[in-house]
């Protein structure tokens, strides 16, 4: 059936996929159901077709709650549903939208993407044609990332970015983070991390 144009949501600020998301309706025991609430009415709307994953059925008894549901498979907490349908929405779009958030403030622009990329393409043909080379690139490069990683949690922190944000960046758990770069604040160890991760000489 084809959606309506309230019935869902759509953000392209990461530069990579555009994020859709919608108000999914759920049973009295929390399970998905094949219908959302498009902005004024129930509609049938049963899995992502870009997906093609997940297919929810229509369920008996009708929708008790919604929860906000993004095309990246991240789903929000479901929230009872109102009297009125549309009050219910307004707070799962809001849940959405704070998952949108997150998701951009630690993605890097696509032209950093593209040049690491294009340096990742370099690195694996220096290893067909000249593997000590290759393996003399990647060891300097690895001196270069965790000084600059240092100087980055320092900077984060310096801006009051939470443990948990610095974590969730890194793909590490908070207390890992905390343990290994606590220090990234010290005036010696950043001024150091600095002049390690100075960018060459142009």
């Amino acid at each position: 059936m084809p959606m309506q144009e309230e019935a869902m949501w759509d953000d392209d600020r990461d530069g990579r996929r555009e994020h859709e998301g919608l108000a999914r309706a759920l049973d009295k025991s929390g399970a998905p159901d094949g219908r959302i609430w498009n902005g004024h009415a129930w509609q049938e709307w049963d899995s992502w077709g870009e997906t093609g994953s997940v297919t929810f059925p229509l369920r008996a008894g009708g929708p008790t709650a919604l929860r906000a549901e993004c095309q990246c498979v991240w789903h929000g907490p479901a929230r009872p549903l109102d009297a009125d349908p549309s009050v219910t929405a307004a707070a799962v779009k809001a849940d959405w939208e704070q998952h949108i958030a997150t998701v951009t403030a630690a993605m890097y622009p696509v032209d950093v993407a593209d040049e690491m990329g294009d340096l990742m393409s370099r690195l694996y043909a220096l290893t067909q044609e000249q593997p000590l080379a290759a393996l003399t690139a990647l060891r300097e490069l690895e001196q270069k990332i965790e000084p600059l990683r240092v100087v980055t949690v320092a900077h984060a922190r310096h801006l009051s970015l939470s443990w948990q944000k610095v974590a969730d960046a890194l793909g590490v758990t908070r207390q890992s983070a905390w343990e290994k770069y606590q220090f990234a604040g010290t005036e010696a160890d950043v001024d150091a991390a600095y002049v390690k991760a100075s960018p060459p000489a142009s």
